[in-house]
């Protein structure tokens, strides 16, 4: 029986549409034996695979708490649990904030109710706020690099969880490169989220890294050309959130700095599955015997001389199911936004289950 691949690609705020979807997926009891993510994707991916304290199904939910508060962010409209100033003060203020048994209640608010989580965010702002910044011109990123994560992920676990791959851009090689399980820890994680300015490019041995997102969103075709995987995946399901419908006319100076992070991104998401449906539509890559091919498929090759079914069902996650008003919307860290798209991704993932369920 051939393998079952899963894609995360990248997104901002709304990664959640894919922690509702894969919750839907999860508890249709749908598996996986290869998770391949990028940027965003790769949270996700990574609090599937192997949660810290919770069971997954808990995990995917918390992460509608990695928003801020609306009360607090209609004043204040940044996420100051995933960017945390930089520099060698800030960090120590940190390590000393941190360790405080309050500050550590407050980082953990699966199973809080609306009010707690509003004080428990109230205390990290305060945190925030009173942290110390060296940033000056001489550094490279504005941030200091992604904090929170080996507090919902368990890296022990990770090294024994189904396979899984995290890209990432090395600079010296100029090329996006693939992290595998069992390799893959913190510092591979934070070398796939160094996104150019915000986060400082990081450091592994000898080479340096930036986001793999940043280059290949969605990074489809990676899994597809490693030779123990290219002639055993017969079903690839990819989760895109990053489609156009995020791209709008920004409101103000704040949402069209969150656009110029967006829109390569965006870009970069469509060639890749312009590219892959090519090569499926081609024969490039190809596996499964015909009868197993949903009906659907052989449309795709009607005009072709000599029309053969694809060996790999490829499903997309779409989720169309976004209101074009709210889509100018999608990009903001509020608590409400992260659990609105939450619940369109879980509404989404139901009906991609109805629709494809008996093909994956």
């Amino acid at each position: 029986m051939g393998k079952r691949a899963l894609v995360l690609g990248g997104g901002a705020p709304n990664f959640t549409l894919m922690s509702g979807a894969l919750l839907a997926l999860h508890r249709a009891g749908v598996t996986f034996d290869l998770v391949y993510m990028a940027g965003a994707g790769g949270v996700i991916g990574l609090v599937y695979l192997a949660p810290k304290g919770l069971t997954t199904d808990q995990a995917l939910q918390n992460t509608m708490n990695y928003g801020i508060s609306d009360q607090i962010y209609s004043m204040v409209p940044i996420n100051y649990k995933l960017f945390n100033k930089g520099g060698p003060a800030a960090e120590a203020f940190r390590d000393a904030w941190t360790s405080l048994p309050q500050v550590q209640a407050a980082m953990h608010q699966f199973g809080m109710t609306n009010e707690q989580k509003l004080a428990a965010d109230w205390l990290l702002f305060q945190g925030a706020m009173m942290c110390p910044n060296d940033v000056n011109y001489f550094n490279t990123g504005v941030c200091a690099h992604v904090p929170f994560i080996e507090g919902v992920v368990d890296f022990d676990k990770l090294k024994t969880a189904p396979d899984h791959a995290l890209n990432a851009y090395c600079i010296e090689d100029h090329q996006v490169v693939e992290f595998w399980r069992p390799n893959l820890d913190i510092h591979h994680f934070r070398a796939a989220l160094a996104f150019p300015y915000i986060y400082p490019p990081y450091r592994i041995d000898d080479k340096t890294y930036y986001e793999g997102a940043a280059f290949d969103s969605l990074n489809l075709m990676g899994a597809m050309e490693r030779p123990e995987y290219k002639d055993i995946i017969d079903t690839v399901v990819v989760f895109d959130i990053v489609k156009p419908n995020v791209i709008h006319r920004p409101r103000n100076l704040w949402d069209a700095y969150a656009q110029s992070i967006m829109v390569p991104l965006v870009a970069n998401a469509e060639k890749e599955l312009a590219i892959f449906k090519h090569w499926v539509e081609t024969g490039s890559i190809v596996k499964m015997p015909p009868k197993q091919v949903p009906e659907e498929w052989h449309a795709l090759f009607n005009n072709q001389e000599d029309p053969k079914p694809p060996q790999i069902k490829v499903f997309t996650l779409n989720f169309d199911n976004i209101p074009e008003s709210y889509q100018p919307y999608m990009l903001e860290w509020s608590r409400s936004n992260l659990e609105t798209l939450f619940g369109l991704g879980y509404e989404a993932g139901r009906t991609f289950l109805n629709a494809h369920g008996p093909y994956i």
